[in-house]
């Protein structure tokens, strides 16, 4: 009898073949929702800044270590708390940094200067950064093939829509509760997930199957079930599994087997991360500069959310017809070709139309790196390789506007500036172009 049983992998590979069960698309809702409440949790002070200077007569300076410190601790979550999601599963780690984020955001609505605000803040980002990491793979390991680059792009964009969502929700409740009020609710929408997630979200198939105990493969069997795709009892796997120093480990990642690709991909995220927070940031000064009001900027700024929302959209259905790599290439390029024009736009329709097509294409970008990064490397290395790209990606997020505040300081003209940050899609695309072959065959799997 024990022949006809199907081996773990083999069991597990029944998602990928066919059509998405309920239970499947809710997984994968969760990890939208998720996304969504990511993005209002890291604009959440962005959103209090304005009161909490009010209150305590602080100046950007002060006001600027409490932005940098959310990132500060997101950068550590990736890196630090990934390798949990490939060792202990995505499940526990969700759950601890739906703990983490909510006790940071219902902290720093207690804080009462500067140091407490900072430390609550990485507090919150490391919940974060480790989230970010597992909801990448979770979205990828239970959507079918079909679905899968779709999936991930829905997952991406949650973060936009949960920052344009919560940003609307919180503008009136700041004016009458006071900056406080921002951190309060996101805190309790935020612990509110906690059961959602315990009761509706399973363990990855694709971690299950790599533990190959009996406990993970009765797991296996019955979610698979759930999910209607019984395949009866699973069977362990003819070949012992991997050491478990091997998940989640960065030595595996960086050895001889994986270098190249993880090396790559960390650079070419780190780089177009870098233009699209460079853009986004400088955006409405730039507009400023060049005379518009602050109304004519929010809404170019906006433009370019809405072509972000649309072109993660597109890649991710597109990508399974037309090919994920050669897409997410293409897109990189647009960035620097759209980034170009907008420095040679002349006036606010020609601005907002090419900021419009900036946001497509820049956004477009970071979707299809998600998605390739959860198809590049293997389950037990998913999340530390997502968790290391989005760590050292921040390091980007930073010097984005920092290279462009150097070269508006120094004089140099604003299509100049531009041009030059926006340079660093290109030099991405060509680092995936590098890749080769290699890269084709992976983003297949």
């Amino acid at each position: 009898m024990a022949a006809s049983l199907a081996p773990a992998g083999v069991a597990v590979r029944v998602l990928a073949h066919r059509p998405m069960h309920w239970r499947q698309i809710l997984a994968v809702a969760l990890s939208v929702a998720l996304n969504a409440l990511d993005g209002f949790d890291v604009l959440a002070v962005t959103f209090a800044a304005p009161g909490i200077s009010k209150a305590w007569g602080i100046g950007p300076a002060q006001l600027g270590a409490a932005l940098s410190a959310g990132l500060v601790g997101m950068t550590l979550g990736s890196l630090l708390l990934g390798p949990f999601g490939d060792r202990f599963g995505r499940r526990p780690l969700v759950l601890v940094c739906l703990v983490l984020m909510a006790a940071g955001m219902a902290l720093t609505a207690t804080a009462t200067g500067i140091v407490s605000l900072c430390i609550w803040r990485v507090l919150t980002g490391l919940g974060i950064g480790g989230m970010v990491a597992a909801i990448n793979a979770v979205a990828s390991e239970f959507a079918n093939e079909r679905r899968r680059d779709f999936c991930v792009a829905v997952m991406t964009i949650g973060y936009p829509i949960g920052g344009l969502v919560g940003g609307f929700a919180v503008a009136e409740v700041i004016m009458t509760h006071g900056w406080q009020s921002v951190f309060a609710i996101g805190g309790v929408a935020t612990a509110a997930f906690i059961p959602l997630i315990w009761f509706g979200l399973p363990e990855s198939l694709d971690y299950l199957a790599r533990q190959n105990t009996p406990e993970a493969r009765a797991k296996i069997a019955a979610t698979l079930a759930s999910f209607n795709h019984p395949v009866g009892e699973v069977a362990p796997e003819p070949v012992a599994a991997p050491a478990p120093l091997s998940s989640g480990s960065y030595a595996v990642l960086l050895g001889p087997l994986y270098r190249r690709t993880t090396i790559l991909l960390v650079v070419a995220y780190f780089l177009h991360i870098m233009t699209f927070y460079f853009f986004s940031g400088w955006l409405p000064k730039l507009m400023s500069d060049l005379g518009y009001a602050t109304p004519d900027a929010i809404r170019t700024s906006a433009l370019m959310s809405l072509g972000g929302i649309l072109g993660g959209s597109a890649l991710g259905w597109a990508a399974p017809r037309l090919g994920l790599v050669r897409l997410l290439i293409v897109a990189m390029l647009g960035t620097s070709a759209t980034f170009l024009l907008f420095g040679f736009a002349v006036g606010l329709p020609a601005l907002q139309v090419t900021a419009f097509l900036a946001g497509i294409c820049v956004f477009g970008g970071i979707v299809g790196l998600y998605a390739l990064l959860a198809r590049s490397f293997p389950p037990e290395l998913r999340v530390t390789g997502t968790g290391l790209a989005i760590g050292v990606g921040r390091g980007g997020a930073v010097l984005g506007p920092l290279i462009g505040g150097f070269l508006i300081a120094a004089g140099t003209s604003i299509p100049l500036a531009i041009a030059i940050v926006g340079a660093g899609a290109t030099i991405a695309a060509v680092m995936l172009m590098a890749m080769g072959h290699s890269l084709s065959a992976t983003s297949q799997r």
